[in-house]
């Protein structure tokens, strides 16, 4: 199933106000403005995929849909930058998942994580996961904690359920899920505040039939199963791709100093992660769940360390 193309841009226009009237109501943040890399305009948002045009960040409410695949024309002719500053093409894929880097000021980018590249594609991934104590010290960083699917082959966007702390600019933990980022544009759903201690189970998974190598549309969710609430990125574009490539749990981080200003209780856990294979079974062969456990952010004497089973990834900070 190809992505639906073809809009007029009044048609498009139409569809986001019909679709949420408080679309664009709960932006991500800019707060790390003083320590992103330089080049990186001051008003760019930071997501989980890097840095993107304010226009070209697009909060999609629960239930609703884009009819159109695409990006908003206008951000053919914006460019986005990966964590370390680094411009990507405004139009075109995404580059691949930024990893951490150190610079004067702050570390930016994934620190730690577990994944898998499976030989047929999946059919999605859940996991869960408790809310961390806040940062000790709140100096304006962003923290996201987060599973997801991406193709190891075309990579076009990644599919994550997202945790957030300072996500969206107020000094708290949210929840939203996301499909960031093709051709300079990133979608979320409506975020939901929750609190620390609060389980977290995010999964992700197609609308298709089984046996499906790729399908066309997909759904993300992120829940706090202790409030009872949820939010959902529903049947959301696949981009073209397959997704081979898994990720059991991922710390990703923008605008982080110091030990501090990760959340004070040193480390998080994803629990009951589990795989569907093509046929939507859920994947128990040892042998298929061979996850690898990365550390991709050294120094700064943080206790970094990331260990993974079959079932698990643990992370330390």
């Amino acid at each position: 199933m190809k992505p639906l193309t073809g809009l007029s841009g009044r048609a498009f226009l139409l569809m986001i106000v019909l679709a949420a009237s408080s679309a664009w109501a709960a932006s991500p943040t800019t707060a790390n403005a003083g320590s992103r890399p330089a080049g990186v305009p001051q008003n760019y948002l930071i997501t989980p995929f890097g840095y993107f045009h304010p226009f070209c960040v697009r909060e999609v409410a629960d239930g609703a849909r884009l009819m159109d695949a695409d990006a908003p024309p206008a951000c053919a002719s914006r460019a986005h930058f990966d964590a370390q500053g680094k411009a990507a093409a405004a139009t075109g894929s995404a580059t691949k998942a930024p990893r951490a880097a150190n610079s004067l000021a702050a570390i930016n980018g994934w620190v730690e994580d577990s994944e898998l590249v499976g030989t047929s594609p999946y059919a999605g991934i859940s996991a869960s996961w408790q809310v961390p104590a806040a940062p000790a010290n709140r100096g304006g960083q962003v923290v996201y904690f987060f599973p997801g699917l991406q193709d190891s082959n075309n990579v076009q966007s990644i599919l994550q359920p997202v945790l957030g702390w300072n996500a969206f600019g107020d000094q708290a933990w949210t929840i939203a899920s996301w499909n960031c980022c093709r051709d300079g544009a990133a979608n979320y759903s409506t975020p939901r505040k929750v609190s620390s201690g609060d389980l977290i189970a995010g999964r992700v998974w197609h609308d298709c039939a089984a046996g499906a190598a790729t399908c066309g549309s997909w759904n993300v969710e992120t829940r706090d199963v202790t409030q009872n609430t949820l939010t959902t990125l529903s049947h959301t574009s696949n981009y073209g791709q397959s997704f081979n490539w898994a990720f059991g749990g991922v710390l990703e981080v923008y605008g982080v100093a110091n030990c501090q200003n990760y959340p004070a209780d040193g480390a998080i856990s994803f629990r009951s992660i589990q795989l569907l294979d093509i046929n939507e079974q859920v994947i128990s062969s040892p042998v298929s769940l061979a996850w690898s456990a990365n550390v991709l952010q050294q120094g700064g004497g943080c206790n970094y360390h990331a260990a993974a089973s079959a079932a698990a990834t643990a992370l330390s900070y």
